[in-house]
């Protein structure tokens, strides 16, 4: 049985005791059971019935009898037609109590609960369980035990197969291991509490019934439960290695499916509107297939910090046919661009119909999925975005640009980038391997971007650890360390062997690392997180240098000789410019201040290139050469201006550019590099709507979109989602003219009340990335 069917359990126990389908009980509507547990026509008799096919008590006047020790004030019914009393003891049927159980575990938005009664439950605390039995139990005679089981080789030494006897009513059951006692018992139904251990491997997990006479194990009768329960990682509680004790974050971290991402440039910040929708269905049963599938054992499933770890390898697919490709080429043909991804949902369970890796995915695609399957799994997560972010490819702490005696860029020497923006994840949990003080947030990483012990993936790696430049612990510290607080180190080569360094920039890399801030979405940056100070303290403090140097000297960085900076009296700045929409001509300045008393006479050469966000050269756009007398203690500037004829043709994904500025200063041979990158973006989708919100009741949104280019845009779609209110949904639209304006009008039905958000994006061939949303509060049907 799948386990994302509605699952129902009726018949006898075979001699192998499973269930033999399509053997229903029915009488009266009085039912002992839950309506959830059951299909409709499948009814169980009250006690006091005559056709229960169960009598009166075997012992005595009083009727009083126990069970595993629990005394029951209750006439216990004959055995009638049901089971016979010398037969052991079999079992009709079980009813998880799958929705009562989810409150209790906070998993009561899983669809897999809701919509289908699957069991999705937490370690670390109780759940209840009531088993019914074909005839009454006979407490002194009958023996009962439940007997889980994980993964495709259950085994008692490696902890994935537990076999526990049903204790009585009044035995205790802790927290760090399994148990099971009675709760309330009635005839042949056993009301039961059932402890799951706070270290309990995280997945699917398999349920049998076993039965037999306490003066006879020779012969013990198995019935195995058609469904098992899905088990998470529990936050909520204090023995969980990832307890969150903040009610807010737990709520944002673990229970918010709709979030943020930010990407741009450090000097333009915007944010994508993202639907992890960890709760809808499907989405479960492929994050634990994805562990299924790894290389991860089952019996380490459950220390959390191989399991992020192993998350952040099957995420992506070059060496272990993962979940999402990745595609940074700008050919997207057999595949989704990866700028038309609004969420998770559609990845995961395209993946999960398949079997075969999703087209196409970049940093912020593989953040926002990592992010949903942290969540599902019930490990506190969030998508992460760092601004001018350091790929440090040679892995000596600093990235590395080559020249030649005339300035020219030397690409082949050049191994490292910067991204304009990469988007990582960071996930909460102890650190019980690390020395104390590393708990807390933990970086990791699914974007294939570098190997770590010969697979794709990186982290977990402690941000407090990151901070103080220790990146002797694992997991990738190094690397994680390079992408937030590398210097870019520049050098000129002399000859064939020879390198002379030109400049080291301290501040060029780690800025505004951002994520989406606890509560309600919010337009604009309201609600942006600026968490840089968690990674490393203000760039060029005394504390930020030695947090650097210490990961220099202890990283062993070929890099150290690059620390013997001369002094210099002209500072370079290239300036911030206002907002850019595409289309629209720009012009970018380099400005230059003379501290000393003396002119300089500045030669400049100023390079304008489109990029991918990766910061990978896409195509050379122009250059610009200066020469600039700066008067004492003055100021001047220089410049290099583009139009958009001369730029759109060249532009890739995100529509990023790169300016850099390389020059001497002809007094003083003072050398100076600067690299700034920045986009020019597409105007905001426009989202309206009108009127009230109740579920079940259509309504109305409009989305308009303005063309900003002179030229047509053709093959044009709308793209709109939202979790809980709609499934991704494409609208095709007709070309639209230059400068003219797209209109769609689409109507939802909601299903489920709340805060929702709901997300329209616009693509066409000649642009793409522009998106908006809209924030509704759908009240209950009354």
């Amino acid at each position: 049985m799948s386990r994302s069917a509605r699952y129902t359990l009726s018949g006898s126990s075979s001699s192998s005791g499973r269930v033999q389908p399509g053997r229903t009980q029915s009488g009266s509507s009085a039912d002992w059971f839950s309506s959830w547990s059951r299909r409709p026509a499948e009814t169980f008799k009250p006690l006091d019935s005559p056709d229960s096919g169960l009598g009166s008590p075997s012992r005595g006047g009083t009727g009083i009898f126990s069970c595993c020790g629990v005394p029951v004030n209750k006439p216990r019914p004959t055995i009638g037609s049901g089971q016979d009393q010398s037969a052991i003891l079999e079992v009709a049927s079980v009813d998880w109590e799958a929705v009562i159980n989810a409150t209790d575990h906070h998993t009561d938005q899983f669809d897999a609960v809701m919509d289908h009664q699957i069991p999705v439950i937490r370690r670390g605390q109780t759940f209840k369980l009531t088993v019914n039995f074909k005839r009454a139990v006979i407490g002194h005679r009958d023996n009962i035990r439940l007997r889980f089981e994980f993964g495709s080789h259950p085994s008692i030494v490696r902890g994935t197969r537990v076999v526990e006897q049903v204790m009585g009513k009044d035995e205790t059951l802790v927290k760090k291991q399994w148990g099971a006692k009675v709760r309330t018992l009635s005839g042949g139904h056993v009301f039961m509490t059932v402890m799951v251990p706070a270290d309990c491997a995280v997945g699917y997990w398999k349920l049998s019934i076993l039965t037999n006479f306490k003066e006879d194990t020779s012969k013990i009768q198995t019935f195995s439960v058609d469904q098992g329960a899905y088990v998470l990682f529990n936050p909520w509680v204090k023995e969980d290695i990832v307890y969150l004790e903040n009610e807010k974050d737990l709520k944002e971290y673990v229970l918010n499916d709709m979030g943020k991402i930010y990407c741009g440039t450090d000097k333009r910040l915007r944010s994508r509107a993202w639907n992890y929708g960890q709760f809808e269905d499907g989405v479960l049963e492929a994050a634990v297939q994805l562990l299924d599938n790894s290389r991860l054992d089952a019996s380490a499933r459950g220390n959390a910090i191989k399991v992020v770890r192993t998350i952040s390898a099957v995420v992506n697919a070059p060496d272990d046919n993962g979940l999402l490709e990745g595609n940074w080429s700008g050919n997207y043909e057999g595949g989704t661009p990866p700028t038309q991804w609004q969420g998770s949902v559609q990845i995961l369970t395209e993946w999960l119909k398949t079997g075969v890796p999703v087209r196409y995915g970049q940093c912020w695609v593989f953040s926002g999925v990592t992010t949903t399957v942290l969540r599902a799994l019930g490990i506190p997560g969030r998508s992460v975005t760092n601004f001018a972010s350091a790929h440090d490819t040679n892995a000596n702490i600093t990235i590395d640009y080559h020249y030649s005696e005339t300035y020219e860029k030397l690409e082949d020497m050049d191994v490292d980038s910067i991204w304009n923006f990469h988007v990582w994840n960071e996930c909460w949990m102890d650190r019980p391997d690390l020395p104390a003080g590393h708990g807390g947030w933990q970086a990791i990483d699914a974007t294939p971007q570098e190997t770590s012990e010969g697979v794709y993936r990186a982290g977990p790696c402690s941000v407090a650890a990151i901070r103080k430049g220790e990146v002797g612990f694992q997991y990738d510290a190094p690397f994680i360390f390079a992408e937030v607080n590398a210097d870019i180190v520049h050098w000129m080569c002399e000859s064939e062997n020879s390198l002379v360094k030109l400049e080291v920039d301290c501040k060029g890399i780690g800025k505004h690392i951002s994520t989406k801030a606890p509560g309600p979405m919010q337009f604009g940056d309201a609600d942006r997180l600026d968490i840089t100070a968690n990674y490393k303290a203000p760039d060029m403090s005394a504390e930020e240098r030695a947090c650097v140097m210490n990961a220099i000297l202890s990283g062993h960085s070929s890099s150290r000789a690059a620390y013997d900076m001369p002094t210099k009296d002209l500072l370079f700045e290239l300036v911030e410019r206002d907002d850019v929409f595409i289309g629209k001509p720009f012009t970018l300045t380099l400005k230059m201040i003379n501290s000393s008393t003396e002119k300089r006479t500045v030669d400049a050469v100023m390079h304008l290139e489109t990029t991918f966000y990766t910061g990978v050269r896409a195509e050379k756009v122009k250059t610009a050469k200066h020469s600039v007398v700066v008067p004492p203690k003055g100021e001047a500037e220089c410049s290099i201006s583009c139009s958009p004829d001369e730029y759109l043709d060249l532009i890739v994904d995100q529509a990023a550019f790169q300016v850099s500025a390389i020059g001497t200063v002809k007094e003083t041979k003072q050398i100076f590099c600067l690299n700034d990158d920045f986009r020019v973006r597409a105007p905001d989708v426009v989202v309206k709507s009108e009127g009230s919100y109740k579920v079940g009741k259509p309504f109305k949104i409009d989305c308009k979109f303005i063309n900003p280019l002179a030229r047509v845009l053709r093959k044009c779609v709308f793209i709109v989602e939202a979790p809980g209110l709609e499934k991704p949904h494409e609208i095709s639209c007709s070309n639209v003219e230059a400068n003219g304006e797209a209109n769609m009008t689409y109507t939802c039905t909601p299903k489920t009340p709340g805060k929702k958000t709901i997300l329209v994006s616009f693509s066409s061939k000649e642009l793409s990335d522009a998106d908006g949303h809209l924030n509704i509060d759908i009240k209950a049907a009354h």
